[in-house]
């Protein structure tokens, strides 16, 4: 009796376990199938999405490759310039880098009023695979005698990027 029961729920479990299967599968044109037949159609479209997913594998791995083959060719180098405008007070600091460069604005900006200058506007854009920022500045009424040191600002606004390059 002990014997019987267990061999019922086996084929309970067993039949919950081909129902589950067989609802994966896509609809098949007859209704009724013998268990092995559907076995069979398991195993070819377990094969069939196998051969899916690595071809999707290979393609993804093609597209990973292109999208770096692309980065690299892109890159572009880091330029700063500064100059003057209006008077000897004012200055424009612009400054274009690649996309793939995680600028912070607000590092530069610290960096240009610890030069000793008032940072007046500021426009950023990312134009395609470009960082393009210009910054318009005067010098702060503290630094005015001494004016600003353009050299030593570009040297720090150069180590900056380098850092950021590097990382």
């Amino acid at each position: 009796m002990n014997r019987n029961l267990i061999e019922r729920e086996r084929r309970s479990n067993m039949r919950n376990l081909f129902s589950r299967l067989f609802s994966l599968l896509p609809p098949h044109p007859t209704r009724r199938s013998l268990i092995p037949d559907r076995l069979e159609q398991a195993t070819e479209h377990i094969n069939q999405i196998r051969t899916h997913l690595e071809g999707l594998e290979q393609r993804r791995s093609q597209l990973v490759e292109a999208n770096r083959a692309t980065r690299t060719t892109t890159t572009i180098p880091p330029v700063i310039n500064i100059s003057e405008y209006s008077n000897i007070s004012g200055m424009e600091v612009n400054l274009i880098t690649g996309s793939e460069l995680n600028l912070s604005v607000s590092e530069i900006i610290i960096i240009i009023q610890e030069e000793g200058a008032v940072v007046l506007s500021l426009t950023h854009s990312n134009a395609g695979h470009m960082n393009i920022i210009s910054i318009r500045c005067h010098q702060a009424a503290i630094s005015y005698i001494n004016g600003i040191d353009r050299s030593r600002l570009l040297q720090r606004l150069s180590t900056l990027i380098e850092e950021l390059c590097s990382s």
